[in-house]
């Protein structure tokens, strides 16, 4: 690479890194509320696993939280969303390095085909509970 080109690639980076750190620091984000809550799954509290909060209307960004010993806490922008629960447990096998493979045990109409929803609000509790159920 000529000495022009990485000077063009270099300013090209610093003006982009410049723009990502304006978007950061801007005011103008979507307005975020506190959420919290409860996942059970067959009446036990979900011992690990994530949780998304993403628009239902597929418009604007997701937010995420990890969800440890059944509880859940973090910030979401405010409106309506489709929550997706993940999580994932041993199998008792081992990979072809050694490691643990693990299987998704949350059922896809929790996450995949999630049809829970919740409505985040900037002046509400925005407290959820989620029981979740193994077997159809």
């Amino acid at each position: 690479m000529t000495v022009r080109k990485k000077k063009v690639f270099y300013v090209a980076c610093l003006l982009l890194l410049s723009g990502i750190c304006q978007a950061c620091g801007s005011s103008d984000g979507p307005v975020m509320a506190p959420v919290k809550g409860d996942v059970t799954i067959d009446g036990s509290p979900l011992p690990q696993g994530d949780i998304i909060f993403e628009p239902a209307d597929g418009k604007g960004s997701a937010s995420a939280g990890v969800i440890q010993q059944g509880h859940f806490e973090f910030s979401s922008s405010v409106g309506r969303k489709k929550v997706l629960i993940f999580a994932s447990r041993k199998t008792g096998k081992k990979g072809d390095f050694g490691e643990d493979v693990m299987e998704s045990y949350i059922p896809k109409k929790y996450n995949t085909d999630s049809e829970l929803i919740g409505e985040v609000s900037p002046d509400a509790d925005n407290k959820f509970v989620f029981h979740l159920e193994q077997t159809p």
